[in-house]
């Protein structure tokens, strides 16, 4: 039996190039201009297949698929569009669209997509792909990830799947790729979205209170513990907890959680009461937890029941086609907290920052351009410009990559700051574009301690370097 598709969109030559596509693999295809001719063509031929444009002359992509999926269940649609939106696409997939491809469309891709559709078709097992009609509200104020990057959208089907179940989520991925963005996003795409959302850093807390805060304690239990306290689990009721560098967590602590996540319930510090919960855990890390496994550092067991689902973030490098919508946001985000006129890239001003591996990831992008935003008055950022707080970026090197600097550089350079934030590590990581993690392993390596240097600045010799390089 020859397969059917409709291509609905009311650009002529996306019609006709896609009528190309699918006649050369021997489908038959039937074309229309607008949502309403698309939705009676589709009911008179029954196709297999329905290719979609997102913004249609008379009415919403979106609107036409959930017809579609509430009417015929059994077809599969591929939504494609030329605005790429982390929401349009979760709320696509959630709607029952099969893939989402933007525009221009990449032909391989969509060849790609049409195989595993007639691969599904040979098979005659409709029943094993997921057509059930999901509806989403997607609010103004829940986080957004900017990005168009093929990479990137398999990130956001993999939101779109998690957020409808309360399955426990491992976000894997370097510091500054968005971690606990894309946690937000899960958690705020979910029918679950007006319970609370909370967020515990592991690396962030000593051994004692990590298990106080997770579970919580009752009156006496330890000196100090003058009234009972709920802990993160406690208070998110329904909701999420998001354990953030969950590698560092004691390891003790790591029996308590796994029997947490195998009995849906915990008992408080100095208490013998269980108490149930169904919030659900999002955990994140930007180390190799099987190598923790390994060095046994980490419970294989807990490691196997943390990644039920696994979502890989890439890094910054290999998304570079996202640099150019990043900039535009973050300069238009920077220009409206700081009040002052958007800035914008001169020509080669893009390119360069596309060369850059950007170690820090999309957290150095955003510190970068903030400072290159706030440290000019004029209103365009050249490339000369840029080149030069690029040079004197507070980032340390990539640790996979060639170092810029030598130890010496790199040493005083984590001095610098240290001193600048007070040797307060949070905010020094931040402007460092590390995490916690790294820049204690980076103290350690170069055996830096607050009573050690003192409130003595180093000098930046970075700066001198790159000065007596410029002559």
């Amino acid at each position: 039996m020859t397969s059917r598709a409709i291509v609905i969109d009311d650009q002529p030559a996306i019609l006709k190039s896609m009528e190309m596509v699918f006649r050369l693999r021997g489908w038959e295809v039937y074309t229309a201009g607008t949502g309403a001719e698309g939705l009676r063509l589709v009911e008179t031929l029954r196709p297999s297949v329905v290719v979609l444009d997102i913004k249609l002359p008379d009415t919403s992509g979106l609107r036409v698929l959930e017809q579609l999926k509430a009417r015929f269940p059994e077809t599969h649609v591929i939504m494609i569009t030329a605005y790429q939106s982390m929401d349009t696409t979760i709320e696509a997939i959630k709607l029952g669209a099969f893939d989402y491809i933007h525009k221009p469309i990449d032909v391989d891709e969509m060849e790609a997509v049409i195989q595993q559709l007639e691969q599904i078709n040979d098979a005659s097992h409709p029943d094993d792909v997921d057509d059930t009609h999901h509806t989403v509200d997607v609010e103004g104020n829940q986080p957004r990830i900017i990005a168009r990057s093929r990479c990137m959208k398999d990130v956001f089907k993999s939101i779109a799947l998690v957020s409808e179940s309360r399955v426990t989520v491992l976000i894997q991925g370097e510091s500054g790729t968005g971690k606990e963005l894309i946690a937000g996003c899960i958690h705020h795409n979910s029918q679950w979205s007006n319970e609370p959302f909370t967020v515990m850093d592991c690396s962030t807390l000593v051994e004692p209170l990590v298990e106080s805060e997770l579970f919580g304690y009752e009156k006496g239990a330890f000196t100090g513990a003058e009234a009972a306290r709920k802990g993160r689990l406690e208070l998110a009721g329904e909701g999420t907890v998001f354990l953030d560098e969950i590698g560092e967590i004691p390891i003790l602590l790591q029996s308590k959680l796994l029997r947490f996540l195998q009995a849906r319930e915990f008992v408080r510090i100095g208490g013998n009461r269980p108490i149930p919960s169904n919030a659900r855990i999002i955990a994140a890390t930007n180390r190799d937890l099987t190598e923790l496994v390994g060095e046994k550092k980490f419970r294989q067991d807990l490691y196997y029941r943390l990644k039920v689902v696994t979502i890989d973030v890439p890094p910054l490098r290999r998304r570079k086609s996202d640099i150019p919508l990043l900039t535009s946001f973050f300069l238009k985000k920077i220009a409206g907290d700081c009040g002052s006129p958007e800035k914008r890239p001169a020509a080669g001003a893009l390119e360069l920052m596309h060369d850059y591996d950007w170690p820090g990831n999309v957290r150095e992008l955003e510190n970068f351009l903030t400072r290159a935003a706030v440290m000019t008055k004029s209103l365009i950022l050249t490339k000369e410009y840029l080149q030069a707080c690029l040079e004197d970026s507070p980032t340390l090197p990539s640790t996979d990559g060639d170092s810029r600097l030598g130890d010496t550089d790199e040493r005083e350079h984590i001095i610098s700051v240290l001193n600048e934030c007070d040797w307060h590590l949070g905010n020094a990581s931040k402007q460092l574009g590390v995490s916690r993690p790294t820049l204690r392993s980076r103290m350690k390596k170069y055996g830096l301690s607050k009573t050690a240097e003192g409130n003595n600045r180093a000098p930046w010799r970075r700066k001198v370097v790159n000065e007596k390089t410029a002559t």
